[in-house]
């Protein structure tokens, strides 16, 4: 699937929601999103960061999401590694790896931690959607400026772990293993030099500047609001 830039007249920066993963918490999640716009004093768009948990919950609690994110079509969310894809792609809300809106590129998707251990293609992007993202991206005349991706790139997922470790301890542990997700994520960075990356997947709340670019891991379970370059016809309150 080809998305579009929008046209810089279409952009504004809008105050968004940005939630961490929720792992199936739904009721933290919509919890978080009332703090968030009780503070806004109006509703806000959000975007939740990946492994949201969706076809992990019950039947009643699968119909419970899709009602209100029916209702509240402002509330979006990327794919993440606990994420069932073939439920993912048709729930709303949902927005697709590779999807350009204003001047912010969501790419969702991480090497499968599941057990017993499934194909990379069911929670990674296919390699052929990498090659079009990366093709598109390096034709592009206007850049995103913002990157939200459910894992980090390669060389920011080795600094994050010799800075935390599994344990958040802050002990250095080495490198991160190596995946086709991270170093596609990589070369995405490479393209970009982006001012803003946005990821979760490592559940802690986790800050670097690399050049130009901001990361900041979104923690498990957090939330907070920032002005994102947005179009209002994209994801509107």
């Amino acid at each position: 699937m080809t998305h579009h830039l929008s046209r810089p007249k279409d952009i504004e920066r809008i105050p968004t929601i940005i939630v961490g993963d929720i792992h199936a918490g739904f009721d933290t999640y919509r919890a978080l999103l009332r703090r968030e716009e009780a503070k806004a004093g109006r509703p806000l768009p959000s975007i939740q960061v990946g492994d949201y948990g969706i076809g992990n919950g019950s039947d009643a609690e699968a119909r419970d999401v899709r009602s209100f994110h029916l209702a509240h079509r402002r509330h979006r969310f990327i794919r993440g590694n606990h994420d069932r894809p073939e439920e993912v792609i048709r729930a709303p809300g949902y927005l697709p790896d590779g999807i350009i809106l204003g001047r912010v590129l969501f790419l969702g998707g991480a090497e499968s931690q599941r057990q017993p251990f499934r194909p990379r293609q069911d929670t990674e992007m296919a390699q052929d959607e990498m090659d079009e993202v990366l093709k598109r991206l390096s034709a592009s005349a206007e850049m995103p400026d913002v990157v939200v991706s459910h894992d980090a790139p390669q060389h920011v997922a080795d600094r994050l772990w010799r800075e935390t470790g599994s344990s958040g301890d802050g002990v250095g542990q080495g490198l991160a293993h190596s995946s086709r997700t991270r170093l596609f994520l990589d070369k995405v960075h490479a393209v970009l030099q982006p001012s803003l990356w946005l990821f979760g997947h490592w559940h802690h709340p986790w800050a670097h500047q690399d050049g130009r670019t901001h990361f900041r891991c979104v923690g498990y379970h957090e939330a907070f609001t920032l002005e994102l370059p947005l179009t209002q016809m994209g994801i509107a309150p």
